[in-house]
């Protein structure tokens, strides 16, 4: 009810609105050498809201192994307190499987529909608690782009549900150099992004003590959004680097705020947690 209001708030006295839209295109390679697949990222950014699409399909050698065809869909609004999601979707294709999630917050937790539901919620399951204070995915990339484009500075924790898994994404330890490539030259801000398994994984998986570091690269310039330029995280194997390939940055008129969603029916209550 409370989204319903604000939309229709909004719809009632807002006219066409600037808005910038970040076209961007990165490609993976495991140990610098195996491709992974190429990440198509869309992301309009109004004064209040965004809405970011990505497409990610596997390539190469990684088709062998697990073929991925994953889309996701986030909206919601920026304040001055930073990015709060409204409604995240994930289509994803994988290894011959198929799954959907639905998701939007609640003053609760988090009301999601996933098809087919987990058999496994892990151990133990992620919390209302969790799940409330997080983001999803998606959204968790736009707050750190947000924050840095403001800040300057490799700061702040970013829990993050994904419809079972719960996570923190963190930036710290990070300085200004110039970068070339996919692209982009200017100034980027490198930043170490570590990320802490926390509730939803199981015990083989040792989800609760596994804390992995990366480093991640932001473009600098931008007053409303940095966008990633390169990421680098270890693999058990050895690591993967995901690259910023193409990027353009357009204005365009939107005649209402990207964060008002439609009038949808609202995803179902998330199914009992397996005993």
């Amino acid at each position: 009810m409370r989204v319903l209001l604000f939309a229709l708030a909004f719809l009632c006295c807002a006219g066409p609105a600037a808005a910038d839209r970040y076209l961007l295109t990165y490609s993976g390679l495991a140990l610098n050498l195996v491709p992974l697949g190429e990440i198509n990222v869309d992301i309009t950014i109004t004064r209040r809201g965004y809405e970011a699409n990505a497409h990610l399909r596997s390539s190469g050698l990684m088709n062998l192994f697990e073929r991925t065809d994953l889309r996701a869909v986030s909206r919601g609004a920026i304040d001055e307190s930073g990015v709060q999601w409204r409604r995240y979707s994930l289509d994803h294709r994988y290894s011959h499987k198929h799954r959907t999630i639905e998701m939007r917050p609640t003053a609760e937790s988090v009301r999601a529909r996933i098809e087919p539901t987990y058999r496994l919620w892990g151990d133990p399951p992620a919390s209302d608690d969790e799940k409330r204070a997080s983001r999803d995915p998606l959204s968790t990339l736009v707050a750190m782009a947000v924050d840095v484009s403001r800040t300057q500075r490799c700061s702040g924790a970013y829990p993050t549900f994904d419809g079972r898994f719960h996570y923190i994404m963190s930036l710290g330890d990070g300085g200004v150099e110039r970068y070339r490539g996919g692209g982009f030259e200017g100034d980027v801000l490198e930043c170490e992004l570590i990320y802490s398994a926390i509730s939803g994984f199981e015990q083989t998986d040792n989800g609760r003590r596994r804390i992995t570091q990366g480093r991640i690269w932001f473009a600098l310039g931008d007053p409303a959004f940095a966008p990633p330029v390169r990421i680098s995280t270890p693999l058990s194997a050895g690591g993967a680097v995901i690259r910023l390939t193409d990027w353009r940055r357009v204005e365009v008129t939107v005649g209402e705020d990207v964060s008002a969603p439609e009038d949808v029916e609202e995803a179902a209550e998330p199914a009992e947690t397996p005993q």
